[in-house]
């Protein structure tokens, strides 16, 4: 017992180790962390307007592959692999945040000349994008985004799903990500993001397990849950209403991770907004039912 208790203990001081706050002030305007060199893929015809595309927590560039044989027709289509996720680096330096994402899409926006952007976002993805359109209200992206795609995506201060609020939890978080296979993990994650589990691709599964157990992608997913709600929030949330960009809101009705009431909440709180509801489809719309999203992105694209 005590041999396990003197294993366990610097586990603890890990866990509740002193960080730079969640806040818009230091990890925006003050941001200390280095910048990476972001994996992408691009499809489509460089002249063509672009659309960019972030993927939520735990999920790759991958998540998007269903959507791009018939964007890529009319657009270019630029797909990241966010930072700590995928195939893009996993730096330990708890720069894992909306805020820390957006900076590092920033700079990739910036270093890649990307203009007239439509960008799409996805639950953590769409946090990012929030925090993205804000900064480009503030001045501090220069005049990049047209138009914004938001799915199942993550905005208000929330009860966390069970399997994150387990990750939160000094100790029990890191022995539990590392006791569990990386199929297990990725297997579970999908029972919970779809409304029919008939229709989870083995495919997704299998690659969201292979990118897991790449070296530090644990500890990019355990730093990204533990500041996975900024500590500003409460502010962040009032100045929603300040985005100006034409706005999509897609929502799977049986969503169980972020519940639909945010979705009205956030169509209420987007001026420029249009929201479309997919019945019976859960928290992966692009994956349950991509012609279904396809649709809406073209008819949104064509709209505006």
């Amino acid at each position: 017992m005590r041999n396990i208790f003197l294993i366990l203990l610097p586990l603890f001081f890990i866990g509740c180790a002193q960080k730079v706050p969640v806040t818009w002030e230091k990890r925006v305007l003050h941001s200390k962390v280095a910048p990476v060199d972001l994996v992408y893929q691009e499809y489509g015809k460089e002249h063509n307007e672009t659309i960019l595309f972030l993927h939520g927590f735990g999920e790759s560039k991958y998540t998007w592959r269903f959507l791009i044989d018939d964007l890529s027709k009319k657009y270019h289509l630029v797909i990241l692999d966010l930072k700590g996720f995928g195939e893009s680096p996993k730096t330990e330096d708890g720069g894992y945040s909306v805020y820390d994402q957006a900076k590092q899409v920033q700079k990739f926006i910036e270093h890649h000349k990307l203009k007239n952007l439509t960008v799409v976002g996805r639950s953590f993805g769409g946090g990012v994008s929030l925090v993205l359109a804000l900064m480009q209200e503030e001045g501090i992206l220069k005049d990049r985004l047209e138009k914004m795609v938001l799915i199942n995506t993550m905005s208000y201060n929330q009860r966390l799903p069970s399997m994150m609020r387990d990750l939160q939890m000094p100790v029990i978080g890191f022995l539990g990500i590392h006791m569990f296979s990386s199929a297990w993990i990725a297997k579970e994650a999908y029972k919970f993001a779809f409304s029919n589990d008939e229709l989870i691709p083995d495919e997704s599964v299998n690659y969201a397990a292979k990118m897991m157990a790449l070296p530090r992608a644990k500890y990019a997913y355990l730093e990204t849950v533990n500041c996975i709600i900024p500590d500003d929030i409460a502010k962040m949330e009032k100045r929603y209403k300040d985005i100006t960009l034409p706005t999509l809101i897609l929502w799977g009705r049986d969503d169980v991770s972020i519940k639909l009431k945010m979705a009205h909440r956030l169509h209420r709180d987007l001026p420029y907004s249009k929201l479309r509801v997919f019945p019976n489809v859960g928290h992966m719309p692009q994956e349950e039912v991509p012609k279904k999203v396809i649709e809406e992105i073209l008819k949104f694209m064509e709209e505006n």
